[in-house]
């Protein structure tokens, strides 16, 4: 019986701590669980400057149904996804606006691998070789005009030898000068409220508590007769 509960609990604490981090759909999108909110994927417009996507977004425009993400919605889903790991190197938002997470230095995989599958990528360099790259920069509003979320994974052996995976977050200066950009490193970050479609899901919290303690419950009375 004993052992029983504690497998129970760690089957809890398990679907527990996998609440928070970004859900996969099948639509060039994810979601952050936290916020139920849809992030378009990276690449998806990067074509297209961030003035043109701006422009984009009535009914019946080429974005219709996604609009401009926020700073604070940007903020939160990097924190969210970013910040509650167990990275090696955690820079928290600063004074003026920048934070950055590094992991993955001299190791073959980082914690932040599962989550770069997920979201994308708009730039990839050496592709194929030791020192193959995939980034991603996210041009989004900030204080004072626009900012960057950048994301950085070292595929390559190489690069991960001298280097870790990194996260940014910059709202620490005027990046206007990028809004009529023509180069695919960089994307108009989009979101939208969770619609309907094929989503790997993540249960509640609460979902996983109630049928965990119903299991349990149910057990113990066998056990009591």
């Amino acid at each position: 019986m004993k052992n029983l509960f504690w497998g129970m609990a760690f089957v809890f604490s398990c679907f527990n701590a996998s609440a928070g981090l970004i859900t996969d759909t099948d639509r060039d999108s994810f979601i952050d669980s936290t916020t139920s909110l849809e992030w378009m994927d990276f690449g998806v417009n990067s074509a297209d400057t961030y003035d043109f996507v701006a422009s984009q977004l009535g009914t019946g425009q080429a974005y219709d149904g996604w609009r401009l993400a926020t700073k604070d919605e940007v903020y939160n889903m990097y924190s969210n996804t970013f910040l509650t790991l167990s990275a090696e190197y955690i820079n928290p938002l600063d004074s003026v606006g920048r934070s950055t997470v590094i992991d993955g230095q001299n190791k073959s995989v980082s914690v932040f691998d599962d989550i770069f599958e997920i979201m994308g990528y708009n730039t990839l360099r050496r592709e194929g070789t030791p020192c193959e790259i995939k980034w991603a920069s996210g041009l989004f509003e900030g204080n004072d005009g626009l900012s960057l979320f950048k994301t950085y994974d070292l595929v390559g052996s190489f690069e991960k030898r001298f280097s870790g995976d990194k996260v940014s977050f910059y709202d620490h200066a005027n990046f206007d000068y990028l809004s009529n950009s023509t180069s695919a490193e960089y994307s108009t970050m989009l979101i939208k409220s969770t619609g309907s479609g094929d989503i790997t899901s993540v249960p509640e919290p609460s979902t996983i508590a109630i049928f965990t303690l119903a299991i349990f419950g149910l057990v113990s009375r066998k056990f009591s007769k």
